[in-house]
């Protein structure tokens, strides 16, 4: 691999790392010095001027400024690495799915509030729902001075008056 395309791949790989779009000409020559593929800053802009990058151009506004962006390979390198990321980030949705709707639940009768049960509750007869306790202000599910008590199938199976 000749030096250039060695240049081209640095920026490409760093581009990709960054998500950008492109790199101007300051960035790549602090880049490819500290990776030592160029001496010093004017020999990038050599190497620009001279067409050998032919995926950098010049804005034509001023101030002109130098910019890199991604090559044809690092375009097809960037799509492929988006294509596993999204068939990542899908896989581990569904494992998420997958996860919580293992997890037994609990539906409160009054404010229709429905829930994973933490592991420290699940063995508990009576639970308590976290949202209508906090909208009525008591120590548990209640209505008319009463606490109900459901059972594993989230049906109601007494109560208490207290």
């Amino acid at each position: 691999m000749g030096n250039i395309e060695k240049i081209i791949q640095a920026i490409d790989i760093q581009l990709i790392q960054k998500n950008k779009p492109y790199m101007l000409l300051a960035e790549a020559n602090r880049l490819l010095t500290f990776t030592r593929l160029i001496a010093d800053n004017k020999a990038l802009k050599k190497i620009v001027e001279s067409g050998l990058i032919p995926h950098a151009y010049q804005t034509q506004k001023s101030p002109k400024q130098w910019k890199i962006p991604l090559s044809e390979k690092g375009k097809a390198e960037k799509e492929k690495l988006d294509r596993q990321n999204k068939q990542r980030a899908k896989e581990n949705q569904h494992t998420i799915q997958t996860q919580i709707s293992d997890q037994p639940t609990l539906c409160c009768p009054f404010c229709g509030y429905t829930g994973i049960i933490p592991e420290q509750f699940r063995s508990e007869p009576c639970l308590i729902c976290p949202k209508y306790q906090a909208r009525n202000g008591f120590g548990g599910m209640n209505n008319e001075n009463q606490i109900f008590y459901l059972d594993e199938n989230e049906n109601l199976i007494g109560y208490m008056n207290y």
